[in-house]
């Protein structure tokens, strides 16, 4: 079984295409695990509909406001796949996402799979694609963080004891780089599996904040130092603006 972590919070204007994606799903064995984090709009309503329609999806709402990184850990518990999946409640997977990455971790002996994906602008939905390569590790990962979290598929026993960080904005890369360091196998998928929509003003959107707080990751959990943490910036600077708006 595959579990698909799902947080969201006032997700109303695109959850419900996000659990079709799922629903979808050329590959059936999976259990959707939403976890609503206090949302203020139609998003629990939303949800209740597609758990009435089909029991592979469960709906749990936090006690109070957790942010995505705990909501993440607290649906990691919740779980029971030999696989755990992570979905952005916004984004939205193609059909055959889970049956390829299943495929991709058996022959690549694998313990994360990842893919690649497309951005895509809400304002006007212009696409980009991102492809990435066929593998990764923590040293290329820490040049190039090429692992979408929402493209992310591994193994539920990495995470059992080594969870997302609630203290780093960036809480995925930051779990990457950990994995990978401690012996994780990273396999690629160049096909472009999932759809990231790109929303102005979002966290993500923010790059110069974004650097700053992949800095962060990479003084204070992996104690790189001063002038390699410089050239790991420039490079960050660079690739976010070919990734983001073309060369």
């Amino acid at each position: 079984m595959v579990s698909v972590i799902i947080p969201a919070y006032n997700a109303e204007r695109f959850i419900a295409k996000t659990l079709e994606s799922v629903i979808c799903q050329t590959y059936s064995n999976w259990e959707a695990l939403v976890l609503d984090d206090g949302s203020r709009d139609d998003t629990i309503g939303i949800v209740n509909r597609f758990v009435e329609q089909d029991s592979r999806i469960r709906l749990y709402q936090n006690p109070q406001n957790m942010g995505v990184a705990a909501t993440r850990n607290r649906g990691i518990e919740l779980s029971s796949g030999e696989f755990v999946a992570f979905l952005d409640s916004d984004d939205v997977w193609h059909a055959d996402k889970l049956e390829k990455q299943l495929q991709r971790a058996e022959t690549a002996q694998a313990d994360i799979v990842y893919c690649s994906y497309a951005l895509v602008q809400e304002k006007d939905g212009s696409r980009r694609d991102y492809i990435v390569p066929e593998e990764t590790d923590y040293e290329k990962m820490l040049y190039e963080n090429v692992l979408g979290c929402s493209t992310v598929m591994l193994k539920r026993k990495l995470v059992e004891q080594q969870k997302f960080d609630v203290n780093f904005y960036h809480e995925d890369y930051a779990l990457w780089l950990k994995l990978l360091r401690n012996g994780a196998k990273a396999a690629g998928i160049s096909q472009v599996l999932v759809d990231y929509t790109v929303i102005e003003n979002s966290r993500s959107f923010n790059k110069w904040n974004a650097a700053k707080k992949r800095w962060q990751v990479w003084k204070a959990q992996e104690r790189i130092s001063v002038r390699k943490r410089l050239i790991l910036l420039s490079r960050y600077a660079f690739r976010g603006v070919v990734k983001h708006w073309g060369e």
